[in-house]
């Protein structure tokens, strides 16, 4: 067996477990940044903290969740940085593949980028995109449900005031 990384899971160990999410990662990033070439960048570097943060990853009590939040917060961060880059560009033409809500999420993660801040767009993200419960987005989070509902209720206001709630979504 390969030694373990200064993360503290092995190669193998990652091989494995690429194995075993690099399709749920690939499929996550797909749906939020649109391209498949910037999700096979997101798979990459998630397996990449793996190797260089394995000590966290092994430490989650269900590690579906950590890999849900590290491809969640680095597809999010493909949007920031391809705003900055194709600024004239505010939705990504769909792949011939996307159905209409993939679409419309991307047209809401357009509108949300520079209007809410980390937290507030990883909350929507997970609540809206994702149709995530608020116990589900407290899990993922590592936050309580009271906190989760007290920010969700804070966001609804803030996204009706930007003209940018959901439809079907009631503040």
């Amino acid at each position: 067996m390969a030694p373990p990384t200064s993360g503290g899971l092995t190669r193998d160990e990652v091989q494995r477990l690429y194995a075993q999410f690099a399709p749920v990662v690939f499929r996550r990033a797909r749906v939020l940044l649109a391209r498949e070439a910037d999700a096979w960048d997101v798979v990459q570097e998630v397996f990449e903290r793996m190797l260089t943060h394995g000590a966290g990853f092994r430490g989650e009590a269900r590690p579906m969740t950590w890999v849900y939040r590290v491809t969640t917060n680095l597809a999010l961060n493909h949007l920031r940085s391809r705003k900055l880059r194709e600024p004239m560009l505010t939705v990504v033409a769909p792949e011939p593949s996307s159905g209409l809500d993939q679409l419309e999420a991307r047209q809401l993660l357009s509108k949300w980028l520079g209007k809410l801040e980390e937290r507030e767009l990883e909350v929507a993200t997970l609540l809206f995109i994702d149709g995530l419960t608020q116990q589900e987005v407290a899990e993922v989070l590592g936050l309580s449900r009271k906190t989760i509902v007290r920010e969700v209720e804070a966001l609804r206001q803030k996204l009706e005031a930007i003209g940018a709630l959901p439809e079907g979504v009631t503040s």
